[in-house]
């Protein structure tokens, strides 16, 4: 078992990756060009299948090398963000020199445009989801990733391992660590701990494993002490323990044999603020119409399931810290503020759950209809009402009570720069479970990654967490 955790499994997650793209690709093609057929009595025109299924091998085959060429087989160490753009880069780079192809050989004409949109739109989707879903199946085997070795204090390896072996689909396996200021004999979290110097020298030219990380400060580093590594290791990962600053879109400069490292708060530039609010506007007025009658139907189901208004209003924190109506389905027995300190005085557990959670998994005072609102979010759909009126972006940190600013503590200076959002990072990636003081730090790490990509990877996660009802 040990010796296979110890070995390389890259290019079996290469081969995997190739078929599924081969797969969602062919399939977008066939999907698009079936669409186009279908749709033949309404617009006209013909379908050319020899010509598609010609320009579909030559189309997989480019995009396969696109995708090889950018790093994406096996994609180790990129995170979902990082791959979804690579993605949409390599299926518009391949689509497009598909067009000059076409062009080229005067057979634009004969190419129906609609299926070459549709099909650069499904490609990329398939292959977004696709390489999703089987990251986020087959990390779980012990063959999935990298082996690596963590060097450092054990007081720094610990939370290194953790995150690790949290974001799984990065990755990056650990199976020994060595802390040379303290060797141990303890394991950490299954990892094992190397005992020595010889017995790391022996371990390394005995193994495959060609890469490792370093978790102690840069500025601790005894130059003789890890100067071999340069000899033993091709690959040396360094933890910069830089927080809060942003960490998913940072910049290496070279400053004259100088390692500069350039991270910057982009969603607190007033230009990248604009394009959010422009996207976020074009995203929600799309959704309002497509919802509007799921809108007629709720407010039924609150109107006649119990008293009460169909909407409820709850001041919240906005930008700057000035409060605002939040407008959502009513999903709570009339006079709910005033029961919730009948309820946490009556009960010690739920107070407890309250304070750390600051809100009750099984709370009393929500309603029939509001039970089957809240567990798919549909009560949040008002809310597009504050996005229009620029409360609130559809994409954001989340709106906080004025009762909860005490306990956000500094946290509130950089969060409450920016609009809240309906949905958020904190909610596609912690959910339910995350305590208070975890939903800060996620509404922080949104902010100082943001990118309009991080927000597409957020919708698609949305989209995810609502239909597997886990709620927002």
């Amino acid at each position: 078992m040990q010796t296979a955790l110890l070995e390389n499994r890259s290019s079996v997650v290469n081969v995997l990756l190739v078929l599924l793209d081969i797969l969602t690709i062919s399939g977008a093609v066939i999907i698009s060009a079936t669409i186009r057929f279908l749709l033949q009595p309404l617009m006209g025109g013909l379908v050319n299948w020899s010509l598609i299924l010609n320009s579909l091998i030559f189309y997989v085959l480019f995009t396969v090398l696109l995708a090889w060429l950018n790093g994406l087989y096996p994609g180790f160490g990129l995170v979902a963000v990082q791959e979804m753009q690579k993605i949409l880069y390599v299926v518009s780079l391949a689509s497009i020199f598909l067009g000059v192809v076409l062009f080229l050989q005067q057979l634009g004409l004969a190419y129906s445009r609609s299926i070459f949109v549709l099909t650069w739109f499904l490609s990329a989707l398939f292959m977004m989801l696709g390489r999703f879903a089987l990251r986020n199946r087959f990390s779980r085997f012990h063959w999935w990733g990298i082996p690596m070795i963590i060097i450092g204090k054990k007081a720094h390896i610990e939370p290194i391992i953790k995150k690790l072996i949290q974001t799984r689909r990065l990755g990056f396996r650990p199976v020994y660590y060595f802390d040379p200021h303290s060797p141990s004999k303890d394991p950490i979290l299954d990892v094992l701990p190397i005992k020595n110097h010889q017995a790391l020298h022996e371990l390394v030219t005995q193994s495959k494993i060609k890469h490792v990380i370093l978790t102690d400060p840069v500025t601790n580093f005894n130059t003789d002490d890890y100067q071999w590594m340069r000899d033993v290791f091709p690959n040396i990962l360094f933890i910069l323990d830089t927080a809060p600053f942003g960490s998913l879109w940072v910049r290496t400069i070279d400053m004259h044999g100088t390692l500069a490292v350039e991270t910057n708060y982009h969603l607190l530039n007033k230009q990248e603020t604009i394009i959010k609010r422009v996207f976020d506007m074009i995203l929600t007025l799309l959704l309002l119409l497509v919802t509007w009658p799921i809108f007629l139907i709720l407010a039924l189901l609150v109107r006649f399931d119990s008293k009460g208004p169909i909407l409820y209003t709850q001041k919240r924190l906005g930008q700057n810290g000035e409060l605002f109506d939040s407008y959502k389905f009513r999903t709570m027995f009339e006079n709910a503020e005033a029961k919730l300190q009948d309820v946490l005085s009556a009960d010690p557990e739920a107070y407890r759950e309250y304070e750390k959670y600051h809100k009750l998994a099984n709370d009393p005072r929500v309603t029939r209809a509001g039970k089957f609102l809240r567990r798919y979010s549909l009560d949040e759909l008002p809310q597009f009402i504050n996005v229009l009126k620029g409360d609130m972006n559809l994409i954001g940190p989340r709106s906080y009570l004025p009762r909860e600013l005490p306990h956000m503590g500094a946290n509130a200076k950089v969060i409450l720069k920016v609009k809240p959002g309906i949905t958020g990072w904190w909610q596609v990636m912690g959910r339910n479970a995350t305590s208070f003081k975890e939903r800060l730090q996620l509404d922080e790490y949104y902010i100082s990654n943001w990118s309009i990509w991080l927000d597409i990877y957020i919708m698609i996660k949305t989209v995810w967490v609502l239909i597997h009802g886990e709620g927002l």
